[in-house]
């Protein structure tokens, strides 16, 4: 008799967990605003399982939306970390490309963006560089970041990536960041700055 209890208490806790799982990912599909409270919880979540591996001796951003998360993100680390903030210009905008800054920076074309990241972070002669961007759509620009580092001497083993928010697209073509809090079908959600892109 208690065996069929106890049976019958494990089927309904599967079902639960079944249920509320779903519930989950339904409430995930249909959001479309990330709201600053989010994005605190995302910074507290990933600087967690983060620091379980390691604590980095930098952050670097391509621009000031990932800038806006990284300093979140910095505040999780030991040491607060300085966090390195390059300069994105949509390719669409009036603005003159950041080339003034290139003589200590790396530049990188992508279909939409033209970014001036520092080469800082190259230089630190040890420990872990995180990249931290707020959406990973693609994961190209991603991949090329790391091997711009790579080829100026920043050894992979030292880069590590992380980003509010990764599409399914980044993550089936294995361009995702090694850490990202949640998973987005497309650029169609807004961040408390505006929308995604």
């Amino acid at each position: 008799m208690i065996a069929i209890v106890g049976i019958g208490i494990g089927v309904l806790g599967v079902i639960a967990t079944i249920y509320f799982a779903l519930k989950a990912q339904a409430s995930n599909h249909a959001r479309r605003r990330l709201e600053w409270a989010d994005l605190q919880s995302a910074a507290t979540d990933l600087g967690r399982r983060i620091r379980r591996e390691f604590n980095p001796v930098a952050l670097i951003t391509p621009g000031l939306t990932g800038a806006t998360f990284a300093n979140l993100l910095a505040d999780e680390f030991h040491g607060q970390p300085p966090v390195y903030v390059g300069v994105r210009v949509w390719k669409g905008d009036p603005v003159d490309s950041p080339s003034i800054l290139a003589d200590d920076s790396f530049i990188l074309e992508t279909q939409k963006w033209t970014v001036t990241i520092p080469k800082a972070p190259v230089r630190i002669p040890k420990g872990i560089v995180l990249i931290v961007d707020d959406f990973v759509m693609s994961g190209d620009f991603l991949n090329n970041l790391k091997e711009v580092f790579e080829s100026a001497g920043l050894d992979s083993s030292r880069v590590r990536s992380a980003a509010i928010a990764a599409t399914k697209v980044a993550i089936a073509n294995h361009k995702a960041p090694d850490y990202f809090w949640w998973t987005a079908d497309d650029d169609n959600f807004y961040f408390p700055w505006g929308k995604a892109r």
